[in-house]
């Protein structure tokens, strides 16, 4: 299982890189695996991933194999022990959700997330943007493993995205729609329609997770030195 899980990661990584989705070593990915998880190695490259570029650790992040995991393997860990559901965590530096993280306030119990569409409320739901804390760092990981509890993805401030699901197919559905709607926002600086709160409260009452939009935050609320957006 674990051969194949390697090869599995590796693969994923590649596709996410083809994709658009990241750049160079922007990010890594991770897939529970017995007790404990596999995770990029550290200053590994996306485009150029293969199977012996990942790390094996047990659920408090701590190395049990392979090459030096990457410094966000704690907040990975993290995941895992609150959400025992989860099998696949992606982290990406994915350009419009990080462009948007660089542009809201920090909401860690409301919504960062533009609602475009009523797929951005039944596929990802609420997302909380996590103000600033540095890579790697414990608070870091100690916040997102409070904020990961109701949730499907998150955004780090200035930093990038977070998604995590039952597997790594799920974990991308859930990244890519909230990267369309994060790119939707930015091409229209912010001006195309969200849907109203009747429409939002449609789509929470079909949504299949509990990570339900409160109304009224539909659009992102912006940092006060921006200007020319409609916030």
């Amino acid at each position: 299982m674990t051969a194949r899980l390697h090869d599995r990661l590796a693969a994923e990584a590649r596709e996410l890189y083809a994709r658009g989705l990241t750049t160079s070593t922007g990010g890594n990915l991770s897939h529970r695996d017995g007790d404990g998880f596999l995770v990029s190695g550290t200053n590994t490259a996306f485009a150029r991933q293969v199977p012996g570029d990942f790390a094996r650790c047990d659920l408090h992040g701590r190395h049990g194999g392979g090459p030096s995991p990457s410094k966000e393997a704690a907040f990975h860990a993290a995941i895992y022990r609150a959400r025992p559901g989860v099998a696949a965590v992606l982290h990406l530096h994915a350009t419009d959700s990080l462009a948007l993280s660089c542009l809201a306030v920090p909401t860690e119990h409301g919504n960062v997330l533009p609602v475009h569409s009523s797929y951005a409320v039944t596929r990802v739901g609420r997302v909380p943007l996590l103000p600033y804390l540095a890579p790697g760092s414990a608070a870091l990981a100690e916040t997102v493993g409070k904020a990961c509890v109701r949730v499907n993805a998150a955004l780090l401030q200035n930093h990038g995205v977070i998604s995590w699901g039952r597997d790594l197919a799920e974990a991308r559905d859930i990244l890519e729609e909230l990267e369309q709607n994060a790119r939707v926002w930015l091409a229209t600086r912010g001006q195309a329609r969200v849907l109203s709160d009747e429409e939002l409260a449609e789509a929470n009452a079909r949504a299949a997770h509990g990570a339900v939009i409160p109304p009224g935050e539909q659009r992102p609320r912006l940092l006060p030195h921006v200007q020319g957006w409609t916030p």
